[in-house]
């Protein structure tokens, strides 16, 4: 007999809406919601003590790292950053040692990954050339990612050919494409350990407005699906904005580094900020975060990029953000700088959707259980040393927040909650895209 489970004295996420609801979990399953005293005779009982109930958060965008690189975080680590931050499914970025970027190297890490994760994990794969494509696909990639600024296997992405190239192979095959949007005739040398500003100056707002249009571009001649990463700048936005009322299937992401930091924390935090696409002036701010407001930025990533110390002052781009994007974003939904659903659904819905995801997304029965709930009362601030990543830093330190993760449910079962990991690894899944042409 399967465990039933009920959750109740909860505000679920149902049809857009808060809603005074409990939930009945049949194994890793919904199976009903509704009013508390119409659920499930349960097993156990799960008293949300009146926070809220959200469908499982989604991150597509995280360096999990592991292999040569677990000295800065492995999938065991990095997963339970995930659930402390509310997510119960991340996507992996290829940029990787050995990379991602053959059937081989995938389905190794595909098998690495088993046992160890506490969230669910798919993973993206960069095709060394078009041709390449399908065998990534049939080897259980979710998406295809491209660094239009670098190469990690001599592959090459960096003109609208090429890109539209690869763009006719992947959405014959039903799958998105995302982008690393800067121009690589843009981005000027620098030398070892840069400082932040000159990084940033390195690296030109023109650089990504200049790979977006291209980006557009290719998509639009080759009618492919493509998901612009870490929009950062307010021109980039406005491109994308045009291309979809243009009908170009363009969608993008942005993080909350990119949505509330600006260069001036360069004076406090120093090389720790150093991130690429760079933290922008005031105004690229204010153009992401009214992008998010208006639903013009489709989803919301962490791009969650663990390094140690001593790298970061050789100035490695990145820094931690699983642990800090519920908190934040939430906490400018309370002080009423975004809607509630804007936040929730591109954590939710648009992700799963664009990146087919289907079992995910939403709160209703028949799908598997897995919720973030949110503590909307729990202000404090932002503590590196409390991390679960292995890398201890941030640009948030110190930031008081007013709201944080209370528990994230994997499939059925509370994995984290109130501060703790309660789950052996090993709930997580490995989940395998699918072709769909």
């Amino acid at each position: 007999m399967e465990e039933i489970v009920n959750i109740i004295n909860a505000k679920v996420w149902l049809k857009r809406e808060l809603t005074e609801a409990g939930i009945s979990i049949a194994g890793d399953r919904i199976a009903k919601v509704g009013k508390d005293s119409n659920l499930l005779k349960a097993d156990r009982v799960f008293d949300a003590g009146g926070r809220v109930v959200l469908p499982g958060f989604i991150d597509v965008h995280t360096h999990l790292r592991d292999f040569e690189l677990s000295y800065k975080e492995d999938f065991s680590s990095g997963t339970a950053a995930a659930v402390a931050g509310g997510f119960t499914l991340v996507l992996d970025m290829p940029n990787n040692k050995p990379p991602t970027t053959t059937p081989e190297a995938l389905k190794a890490r595909i098998q690495k990954a088993e046992g160890k994760l506490y969230c669910d994990v798919g993973f993206y794969a960069t095709p060394k050339s078009p041709d390449q494509v399908r065998d990534l696909a049939n080897s259980g990639c979710i998406a295809m990612k491209i660094y239009m600024a670098g190469s990690l296997d001599g592959e090459k992405y960096s003109t609208e050919k090429e890109i539209f190239d690869l763009l006719k192979a992947t959405s014959s095959l039903g799958i998105t494409l995302s982008t690393h949007a800067e121009d690589p005739k843009m981005i000027r040398k620098v030398g070892d350990a840069p400082s932040p500003n000159s990084h940033a100056k390195a690296h030109p707002v023109k650089a990504e407005e200049n790979a977006i249009e291209m980006t557009i571009n290719a998509a639009r001649e080759s009618h492919g699906k493509v998901n612009i990463c870490h929009v950062s700048t307010l021109n980039g936005l406005s491109k994308i904005k045009r291309a979809k009322r243009n009908g170009v299937d363009v969608t993008c992401e942005a993080t909350p580094h990119h949505a509330i930091l600006t260069n001036e924390v360069f004076q406090k935090f120093g090389k720790i900020a150093i991130v690429e696409p760079p933290l922008r002036s005031k105004k690229h701010t204010e153009a992401i975060l009214k992008g998010i407001s208006d639903g013009d930025v489709d989803i919301l990533a962490t791009d969650h990029a663990p390094h140690t110390l001593e790298e970061k002052e050789k100035a490695h781009p990145g820094f931690p953000g699983l642990e800090i994007a519920l908190p934040v974003f939430f906490t400018l939904v309370k002080d009423d700088l975004l809607p509630l659903h804007r936040v929730i659904d591109a954590f939710t819905i648009k992700p799963a959707r664009r990146f087919s995801l289907d079992y995910s997304g939403e709160i209703d029965v028949g799908r598997v259980a897995n919720f973030t709930v949110i503590d909307l009362k729990n202000e404090k601030r932002v503590d590196q040393e409390n991390f679960f990543s292995k890398a201890k830093f941030s640009p948030f330190n110190g930031m008081v927040v007013k709201a944080g993760v209370y528990a994230t449910f994997i499939r059925g079962k509370e994995v984290f909650l109130n501060g703790e990991i309660i789950s052996p690894a090993g709930v997580g899944k490995v989940i395998h895209g699918k072709i769909r042409s």
